[in-house]
């Protein structure tokens, strides 16, 4: 208890005494946050139970504004979770949170940054590297980068044997929303919290409602020699009987690209 009220003391004034401090407040529902290097400095011997104060504030903030998030709390969430990595560079839980919620709430870069951290300071854990690897792939379509993660993943302690098949099959166009799919489902067997668990099983049905769509955008290419105008066609050409609904909200259309995408962004 008294390791605990110390720890705690350092960390308020680390946050309202000390003179260096860069004030974030980034909205009304978040809390200023200190520079990094002055929070390290004064937590002092309590730096990991700082780091541990500052990811359970992340967790909380993130539960509670689900349907309130602007780029604003994104940033906010990201600067929480870089500060409780520069704490407790060791603390593998802020890499989970990073590589598992940072990317959706579309801060895959600061994700990165995190996730590069770990690499250094817990370079046998294969599930950082794996992370990097989802990033590249999924939201910055880097198969080359992706898949030299995934192989470095996979020649860590206690990976996944999937990880080299993963990775040889990144060539393979059109398979990103199999694979998020996929990466979500095991993330799920992971995760004990109900409120996160909620929603990425929130995030896994939007997914395979793309995928669907997705599939039977084949149906119609194979059957018609390319694709329609609008996601509606495939309807009136009886590939499908109906367009999904969006669990966000949103409706899922056609881009340009031809790619499946909704106007809710998954947020």
């Amino acid at each position: 208890m008294y390791r605990l009220i110390l720890g705690i003391f350092c960390l308020l004034i680390s946050i309202v005494t000390h003179t260096g401090i860069k004030w974030e407040l980034e909205s009304w529902t978040t809390s200023p946050l200190p520079r990094p290097e002055s929070a390290l400095v004064l937590s002092g011997e309590f730096a990991p139970l700082t780091s541990d104060f500052f990811l359970v504030k992340a967790a909380i903030f993130y539960n509670d504004i689900i349907n309130q998030k602007s780029s604003k709390d994104s940033l906010w969430l990201s600067k929480a979770l870089y500060l409780a990595s520069y704490l407790d560079p060791y603390y593998f839980e802020v890499y989970w949170m990073g590589g598992v919620v940072l990317p959706w709430e579309g801060r895959f870069k600061e994700a990165e940054i995190i996730l590069k951290r770990g690499l250094d300071y817990i370079p046998k854990n294969w599930q950082i590297p794996f992370y990097l690897g989802f990033i590249n792939f999924y939201f910055k379509h880097d198969n080359k980068t992706a898949a030299r993660y995934f192989f470095e993943a996979s020649k860590l302690p206690n990976s996944p044997p999937y990880l080299p098949l993963l990775a040889s099959r990144l060539a393979i166009k059109g398979n990103e929303t199999r694979t998020a799919i996929y990466f979500l489902q095991k993330e799920l067997q992971e995760i004990k919290d109900k409120s996160l668990k909620e929603k990425l099983l929130k995030r896994l049905s939007a997914l395979k409602a793309i995928l669907y769509l997705e599939e039977a955008l084949e149906k119609y290419k194979y059957k018609y020699g390319g694709l329609p105008n609008q996601l509606g066609e495939l309807i009136k050409k009886q590939i499908i009987h109906h367009i999904p609904s969006d669990p966000y909200g949103g409706k899922f259309y056609l881009t340009k690209s031809g790619r499946v995408w909704t106007t809710s962004n998954l947020r």
